[in-house]
């Protein structure tokens, strides 16, 4: 375990969700269903992009929570796993840190992550710099985190603009915002998607057990805006996205997407543990079921 909270337990079954839907509009009638499907198809396209674009900052946010929580200069070893180090989280022996300055009770603090020509965990490769400037031990209700990028790729996908963290965690348990600005992606092939949004994360329960994770439950709500040359599109958490950690699914709330006006929406049902989800486009419903 990284640290008591890891914000990809939580998001990352939404992202896969959206982005593994079988599109079932295929069939074509007449002229007016053909565009009807169009619509629909262009419509899931987008659920998709926004899905996987939150997930390249909520990558980065994941990132510095990290380092902030696991680097002995930077928490004096509060807060970390038993007997863990800093080299225990770094997977990537050729990243850089630098932090600045460097002693334990000044701030604001200036850390630079440099992943160099290329850093591969999992399925990502991360290359270029973040950086980011906190105003106190991100691990202390109310303390701020301001990321922003330098030259940096995601599986070669250019990620820019300004995202700032903060710290909402009480006695109820750990809690995190997120607002993206001025966000800006540039895939390979010369795609250029304009983003902004925002996220909050709050523990519901399991507070009283930090060191066991199965009985957490988190909340996730938000939203997101995204443009390209030829697609608006808006994502809202309409309901709150409930996610027990010792279920591999979330299982409560309701997604709702509007794409140049038209709307669809994806709910994930009244809470009990299952791979099933209803996605509503249109006049269209069905039952689908999540990816692990």
């Amino acid at each position: 375990m990284k640290h008591y909270f890891n914000t990809n337990k939580v998001l990352s079954v939404t992202a896969l969700a959206i982005g593994a839907i079988t599109i079932f509009f295929a069939c074509k009638k007449d002229d007016k269903a053909g565009a009807d499907d169009k619509r629909d198809n262009q419509t899931i396209a987008a659920a998709q992009q926004e899905a996987e674009i939150n997930a390249l900052y909520e990558d980065a946010f994941a990132i510095a929570l990290d380092y902030n929580t696991t680097e002995s200069d930077l928490n004096g070893g509060n807060r970390k796993a038993p007997n863990a180090t800093w080299n225990d989280y770094s997977r990537c022996t050729g990243v850089a840190l630098s932090i600045d300055p460097a002693d334990f009770q000044t701030y604001p603090k200036t850390i630079i992550i440099d992943f160099k020509d290329g850093c591969t965990e999992g399925n990502r490769t991360r290359k270029g710099k973040l950086k980011i400037v906190v105003n106190k031990i991100f691990i202390s209700p109310g303390a701020v985190a301001e990321i922003t990028f330098d030259n940096y790729y995601v599986n070669d996908i250019k990620v820019e603009g300004k995202q700032t963290v903060q710290n909402t965690s009480n006695n109820d348990g750990f809690g995190y915002t997120y607002t993206i600005a001025e966000g800006k992606l540039t895939y390979p092939s010369g795609k250029v998607v304009t983003y902004s949004g925002n996220r909050i994360l709050a523990q519901k329960e399991g507070a009283n057990t930090p060191w066991v994770i199965s009985d957490d439950v988190y909340e996730l709500k938000g939203n997101a805006s995204l443009q390209d040359s030829s697609v608006l599109a808006t994502v809202a958490i309409k309901s709150g996205l409930i996610r027990k950690l010792s279920c591999a699914y979330v299982g409560k709330g309701v997604l709702e997407l509007t794409v140049n006006s038209f709307k669809a929406s994806l709910d994930y049902g009244n809470g009990d543990c299952d791979n099933k989800a209803v996605l509503t486009v249109g006049d269209k419903t069905k039952e689908i079921t999540l990816p692990r």
